[in-house]
This record gives structure tokens, sequence and C-alpha cells, in this order.
């Protein structure tokens, strides 16, 4: 690629040469497109000050298969990135490199599965840039994933009730899952995504198998509840307008012994009996005792 190290051949860059590579490439104006990455932040409040932003990278498995063609049994992907401010300010980084095997048992799957790769960021309330880079340390190959997201002060929160992001998942995977172990270490011990040796796969672009469950996870918060109240929450799928689908509310009563009175609110449904096609999923959370509500609402694909 012209512009940086053009008159060398990747596969004989030094270490020293392939790190200079990455952070000049993370500095340049115009995003390196070469890679196709997708990705979805989200935000879950830790305290009265504190939030923590997951972020679920995904990466086609397709994108592998010209360094697997090469020859390699296996490649890195090398990534880059950084979290700044509405003033330019550096507010976080990360630098991380995940192991891929492309031999063996994993090989037939690129083709057809992401690899998927979480990092996080602790950050107060406020209005953020995110640029993240991958790299194919098989091939040189670069792509760049840019996005501007806004953490909500939800301790100013009266009209509705305060919640976290929304999560929608089409997989709860083993914490052992070859493909999905990546990035562990930058995520906190109580990371939201992890329920019960199992992690919840963001589905970052919103489309759906009817094969499978669907899962909604996301956290609300009663700042000042003593005790917390009991919430109900249902799902409800709008297709044109008019309703297609809803679940029955369901009642949680189990909050974490906080101040915030975090309550974690896990929905899962069957998709069977829907026609495929295009919906508005609305997530619907009502406090009676408060009379408060909010609704959370986003477009889905539903595939056969």
């Amino acid at each position: 690629r012209q512009g940086y190290y053009a008159g060398k051949q990747f596969g004989r860059f030094t270490a020293a040469e392939k790190e200079r590579q990455l952070h000049d490439a993370l500095m340049l104006g115009d995003p390196i497109t070469e890679i196709t990455i997708a990705a979805e932040v989200n935000f879950f409040q830790l305290n009265s000050a504190e939030y923590f932003v997951p972020v679920a990278v995904k990466i086609p498995g397709s994108e592998l298969v010209l360094a697997r063609r090469g020859g390699a049994e296996r490649t890195v992907i090398d990534f880059i990135g950084e979290v700044k401010d509405e003033y330019g300010v550096t507010m976080a980084n990360v630098r991380d490199k995940v192991d891929i095997k492309l031999s063996g048992e994993t090989a037939p799957q690129l083709a057809r599965r992401p690899i998927q790769y979480d990092t996080g960021f602790t950050l107060l309330p406020g209005t953020y840039s995110l640029k993240l880079l991958a790299r194919d340390n098989e091939t040189g190959r670069i792509g760049t994933y840019l996005t501007a997201f806004t953490i909500p002060n939800l301790n100013k929160e009266q009209q509705r009730i305060p919640i976290s992001s929304v999560v929608l998942s089409g997989q709860l995977v083993d914490l052992e899952d070859a493909l999905y172990t990546v990035g562990k270490k930058n995520l906190p011990a109580a990371n939201p995504m992890i329920q019960q040796g199992r992690k919840l796969i963001p589905s970052v672009t919103r489309v759906f198998s009817m094969g499978r469950d669907m899962y909604v996870y996301l956290q609300a918060y009663q700042l000042g509840a003593s005790p917390a109240q009991p919430l109900f929450a249902f799902v409800t799928f709008y297709r044109g307008g008019t309703k297609a689908f809803q679940t029955p509310p369901v009642a949680v009563t189990a909050a974490m012994e906080n101040r915030l009175k975090t309550t974690p609110l896990r929905l899962s449904l069957s998709l069977d009996g829907l026609q495929p096609g295009r919906y508005t999923c609305q997530v619907s959370v009502v406090d009676p005792s408060s009379q408060k509500a909010v609704f959370w609402q986003a477009p889905i694909m539903l595939v056969r």
C-alpha cells in the first residue's frame, strides 16, 4: 500500500517495523479498509461515576481465507485502538493480538464463522470516538472501525427507569470455545457478558437465525431505592407498524447488593413461528411501584 513501507513486502518486516506500521496506520487520517470490521459498543454502570464500555468486534472468517490459501497454518490478528473524548484527548487505548488456527478442524469454518474479539474500557459519562484497527499478521492487510458514542449520566435520569445498553444475541457459548476466548484479559471479573460460565456474544449485525433462540440482556439501576423494587420486562416485535409478537412479562426481583441496586434483566425467546424478514424489536421495562417505564427499539432481521 502506498504511503507506508510501500517498497518492502510485509513478510520481510522486522517485529519493530510491524509495530511501527500499525501505530502509523492508527495515526492516518484516511482509514485503511482492506479488512471488513463490524463492532458494537455498549455501556454498563459500575458505580456512581464510572461505566464499563465493552466493545464486541467481528471480522468475517472469509477475510482469513487469503492467509489460508497462502499455506499458513495459523495467523495472528493484531488489534490497536484508542478512545478519544470530544476534545480529541486520548482517554483509553488497547493493543492486543489474537492467535487463530487456520488448519485442522477450524479451517472449514473460516468462510462462514466470524472471528469474535472483545475488549473494554472504563470511562466517565461523555461523548467519545473509538478508532480500532485490525491487521492480519500473515498478509499485512488492515481494516479500520470508526464510531462515535455517548455514555449518558444515568444518575440524572428522572423521567424513565435508568438502563444500560440493551444487548441482543443469538449465541450463548461456553467460555472455553476456542474461537471465543480472545481478549478476556481486558475485561473485568464482573463482565456482564459472562453468565454462569457462558458468554453472551452480541449480535453486531442484528441478523438472527430463526433456528436459534434470541437472548436479550440489559441492566436497570435503582439508585436510592431501598429495597430494590420488582421490575417487569417483555419483548415485542413490530412489522410495518403492526405488532407481530410479544413475550409474556417477566418479573425480576433480584438486584445486586450495591448502591445502584443493579438489576440484571435476562430474556430468551424462541423465534419459531415468525416469518423471515425485517422487524423492529422493542424491549420494555416497567416499574409498577414508581409508575416509571423505559422503551428501547432497534431494527433486526430474521433469516431461516
